[in-house]
């Protein structure tokens, strides 16, 4: 009688609860648990960010859950739930970081294209291939540039987008290569333009973090290590707050490049062709160093750390060496950009150009030591 169904529906009510708890250790305990739980915001505030709150289960439970709803007897369900070992978390952890690289296909726009460094940087996004280089520029510069790549008769190269006074809508990467430093405003001016980039990379100057204990580094008023060091910290700022990836480049010295024809200064030309002859090795480190780096390595290191996730948001410095050392790379490819040989300044044609820059491979040994 009454008796009888009072026990029925108790019995059918526990069954209700343990099920619901069932369904809350799987589903995850926030849903279903009061907010001073413990399985609920109590407990996940006391685990470590990379572990998930929610309560480790068997690699296959199976639940035994009945429908309440539409009737009785459906048949048991099997759900698959990973289990969260260090095995897994490795390797979401390496999935997160692989897309920390800059996608392939891409476009990039590069600040500063009009200086050597940066005309190298757009034919060596080109030559590379990976990427779509972009660049804003204002409409006359073809008569107002001094640096012109030897052998060419254009600025940039044909496949490069060119835009003025504008930027291209879908951009995933910035590139910052002025060869001076730059006003901190124009930084921010930079930064501010709500662009939805993913990455940006920027060239800052070696021996910012040398120079308390170097007074020639420290007092060399050409430097301005004191400004590369504050263009860095608000670059930095400004990813943290936009949720950007960042990469500083601190280069040496900047030397060398196909740019013999354009140099009215003869000894600096012959220089620095003589520089990217002889110069067969690079030593790429995390933090600082002081030294001498040759453009076209520079150039086509700007280009790896784009496509590595290894060089998000590091600080990573590059000097260039006559000579290999234990420390550093091996340069194996000479004249990747097929530059053609300079004029000379008699008119008549120079000598074939000669500069060394890594392989793919000696770049994979660069960005695995770091």
């Amino acid at each position: 009688g009454f008796g009888q169904d009072s026990r029925h529906i108790e019995a059918m009510a526990r069954i209700l609860s343990a099920c619901l708890v069932l369904v809350a250790f799987v589903v995850g305990c926030d849903a279903f648990a009061p907010t001073a739980s413990l399985f609920g915001r109590s407990a996940a505030s006391k685990l470590p960010k990379a572990v998930s709150s929610r309560r480790p289960v068997a690699a296959k439970a199976t639940l035994g859950l009945r429908a309440q709803i539409g009737g009785f007897g459906q048949e048991e369900m099997e759900v698959e739930v990973p289990e969260l070992n260090e095995e897994l978390m490795l390797l979401l952890a390496m999935d997160a970081q692989k897309k920390r690289a800059v996608p392939e296909g891409s476009n990039v726009v590069v600040f500063g294209a009009l200086d050597r460094l940066g005309q190298l940087v757009c034919k060596s996004i080109v030559k590379d291939g990976r990427y779509k280089a972009c660049v804003q520029t204002y409409e006359g510069y073809e008569n107002q540039t001094k640096w012109k790549i030897d052998g060419t008769d254009t600025i940039f190269p044909e496949e490069a987008k060119v835009f003025y006074n504008r930027l291209p809508s879908d951009v995933s990467a910035c590139v910052l290569c002025v060869e001076s430093a730059s006003e901190v405003d124009q930084l921010k001016g930079v930064l501010s333009m709500g662009l939805g980039i993913q990455r940006f990379l920027m060239v800052s100057k070696g021996g910012i973090d040398l120079r308390e204990d170097d007074w020639k580094l420290k007092m060399n008023p050409f430097l301005q290590l004191d400004k590369w060091n504050l263009l860095e910290e608000t670059l930095q700022q400004y990813a943290e707050n936009a949720d950007w990836d960042y990469t500083i480049i601190r280069a040496g010295e900047l030397v060398g490049g196909p740019f013999f024809n354009s140099n009215f200064m003869y000894d600096k030309a012959l220089e620095d062709r003589i520089f990217d002859g002889e110069t067969e090795g690079l030593v790429v480190k995390k933090g600082d160093q002081a030294g001498k780096t040759g453009r076209d390595a520079l150039a086509s290191f700007i280009v790896e750390c784009l496509a590595r996730p290894d060089a998000a948001n590091k600080v990573l410095s590059i000097t260039s060496h006559k000579m290999f050392r234990e420390d550093g790379v091996k340069c194996s490819v000479n004249n990747a950009l097929d530059i053609a040989p300079d004029t000379g300044k008699d008119g008549k044609e120079g000598r074939p150009r000669t500069v060394y820059t890594p392989t793919k491979e000696e770049w994979d040994s660069v960005f695995s030591s770091l």
